[in-house]
Parts: structure tokens; sequence; C-alpha cells
């Protein structure tokens, strides 16, 4: 324990490790200041009266609100027209269809297909649920739904991640390079049970990163929820009928989830993935530290390892089974799932194939990458420093 602590306050009394955490809320400060929408505001604030179900008692608490304000009655005859005569959009709503566009756009053949067909079959029955709960009828942020949506759980929670891995990589490179930055190899890895310290090294280094995650995500949100209002619309469900998705191949559809979630527990499964997708960076980064002794020839090996992952697909034939394979294949990695988080919880696009990608490719690289540091553990224990 003692000797965690001490790998601890090497890495979170670094000035390195502060100024990151600085420079990223500084970022994300500025997107936030930008993200203000005061409709949006307007729609939390008057749910607090009328409810967040579009049922009749809804309709009716909003035919009784007033205002003097000339902007805010506006922006009520703008909700009015937006809420009326709302219907369930799942009721009678087909999936098949995007699937048999993804398909014949990507060319799927044989399995593939097979598995495509088979997400939109599994999905159909996940939309029947749905509609027999009329799930989508709940308000959301009515008209600024899907602005809101983008902002927070692509935008935001997007560069949230992107800055938790990269400082959790960053803070496992120090952590495994720090005797050769300091040139005491020699001594601390002379033997056996000081090459074990390596151990201790990566649970020190994982719990500053995922610290550090927290950290930021905590100051970001609490800048952000400060601004936007989210009270009153927390429980709404996330597959509102306000809310949708852009799909350049099977055009704008519902945001359909595979499991029923409010704006609330899908916030908050969010985060809990993008840490589980942190700690898998943090393997690739103690993996390749292990193999790379200089902390920052080992981050930009970093770097270029994930850049080259998403290069590989692009450049591979699609022509193929084997192009296929390499392409599906390539979304469960960390990488692919970070290009792909505004989709988590979703069918995703047509280079997903299977139902819960985002939980499926979470095992898969942990998994994998556990390999690949069981491996590099071995190989350091047997590697001649001198």
């Amino acid at each position: 324990m003692q000797i965690y602590l001490y790998e601890l306050k090497k890495l979170v009394s670094s000035v390195t490790f502060w100024a990151f955490i600085a420079a990223c809320l500084l970022f994300n400060l500025v997107l936030i200041i930008n993200s203000d929408d005061d409709y949006g505001d307007f729609v939390n604030t008057v749910s607090e009266n009328t409810g967040y179900i579009l049922d009749k008692s809804f309709y009716e608490s909003l035919s009784q609100i007033t205002t003097s304000d000339e902007q805010y009655s506006y922006y009520l005859e703008q909700l009015k027209q937006e809420t009326y005569g709302a219907t369930d959009i799942f009721d009678g709503y087909d999936t098949k269809y995007i699937g048999e566009k993804y398909i014949n756009a990507a060319g799927l053949t044989g399995y593939f297909a097979k598995a495509m067909r088979n997400k939109y079959l599994a999905l159909q029955k996940v939309v029947n649920k749905k509609a027999e709960k009329d799930e989508s009828l709940t308000l959301y942020f009515a008209g600024a739904t899907y602005f809101r949506h983008q902002f927070l759980f692509h935008t935001l929670m997007g560069w949230l991640f992107t800055e938790g891995a990269l400082l959790a990589a960053l803070l496992v490179l120090l952590s495994t390079g720090y005797e050769n930055i300091y040139q005491t190899e020699n001594i601390v890895y002379s033997t056996k049970k000081g090459r074990w310290v390596l151990k201790t090294k990566l649970a020190a280094s994982v719990s500053a990163g995922l610290g550090a995650y927290v950290l930021l995500a905590l100051l970001t949100f609490f800048v952000y929820f400060g601004i936007n209002k989210y009270d009153n619309i927390w429980n709404s469900s996330i597959s509102s009928l306000f809310n949708y998705r852009k799909d350049l191949i099977a055009g704008i559809r519902p945001f359909v989830t595979w499991h029923s979630f409010s704006v609330l527990s899908y916030f908050f499964a969010m985060l809990a993935l993008g840490a589980g997708l942190i700690l898998c960076f943090c393997q690739m980064a103690y993996g390749i530290g292990l193999i790379v002794r200089n902390s920052y020839m080992a981050f930009l090996v970093f770097l270029l390892a994930n850049a080259i992952s998403i290069a590989i697909p692009v450049q591979i034939p699609q022509s193929s089974q084997l192009g296929y394979a390499i392409k599906y294949l390539f979304v469960l990695s960390p990488v692919g799932l970070w290009l792909k988080h505004g989709l988590w919880f979703t069918d995703g696009d047509i280079e997903v194939i299977w139902p819960c990608f985002e939980t499926l490719g979470l095992c898969v690289s942990f998994v994998a990458l556990t390999v690949f540091c069981l491996f590099t553990v071995i190989f350091f224990r047997k590697r001649d420093l001198t």
C-alpha cells in the first residue's frame, strides 16, 4: 500500500498532470459558453408545471400557461405547435428497411448480411415494446432536443472521453517510464521482485487516470448544467419523438436504444461506459510502455497505433469477406468505440452488425488488452535493461 500511495503521489503532484487538466477544462468551458439555448431552458421551466409526459394532463396544463414577456410568448406558441397532436412514432414503425438499405449500400452477402438482418429483427422487438409503453410520448426538450442531445452526448462527452483517454494514457506511460527518465532502472529493476513494482504502477496510474476523468466530468458538467437547465426533464425518455438521428443512408430516423433509458440513466450509462473505455486505453498504454522504455516515445507510439487502426479499415478493399471482417471488428476496438460514442446503446450504423456493440466491444477490448498486458509483463521480466 505504501508503494501504491508513493506512486500515486508522484503522478498527482506532477505539474504536467494539473496543467493538462486545466487546459482541458478551459477548452470545455469555451464549448459550453457557446451552447446556451434559451428555448431549451424555457421548455425545461414549463415542464415543471406540465410534466414531461405528453398526455391529456400535459395539454391542459400547457393551455393554462400565460406570459407577458414577448419572447416567452413566442416560445410558448412554438411549444404548443410542436406538441399539438403528437403521436407515438414507434406505433407501426418498421426497422427492416434500415437493415436492407445498409445491406444494399455496403453490398453485404453471406454471414454479414444475415447478421445485419438479425440485428434489425431484434431491434423490431424492442420497438414493439416501446410502442406498447408509448415511450416516445415524452417532452425531452421539444424542438430543442436534437441540438441539446447532440451537444451533450456527442460533442461534449466526445471531448471528455478524448481528454480522459489521453490523460490516463500519459499518466500510465509516465509511471512505467519514470525510472527510465531518472535513470534508476538498473537499481529498481535489478531483481525479479523489483520488476513486480510495475503491478503497483499500473494500479496507481489507472487510479490517477480514472480519478482525473471523474474530476474533469464533475467540473465540466457542473458548469454545463449551471448554464443549461435539465432539472425537470431528466425522466423524459431518451427515445422521445423529438429525438432523432441523421443517417446518410437510412435518412432521418428515431433515436432507438436497446434498453429503455431516461435522459438521466442514459447520461450515467454513457459516463460509465466512458470510464470502461478509458480503462482499455490504460491497458494499451501500459503494454506499450513496457516495450518502449522512453515515456514520450511510448506516447507517440500509442497515438500512432490508434491512428493506424483507424486507417487500416479505410485502406482495405471492402469487396471481400476479409475486408468486411476487418471493418466490423474494428468497431469493437477501443478507438472504434470512441469514434462511435454518439451511437452507444443504439443499433449503430452501417459499420455495426451486432446488437449492443458498445458493451460487446468493451468486453472484447478488455480481454484482448489484458492478454496483451500479460505478454508484455512476461517480456519485461525477462528483458535485459543494461
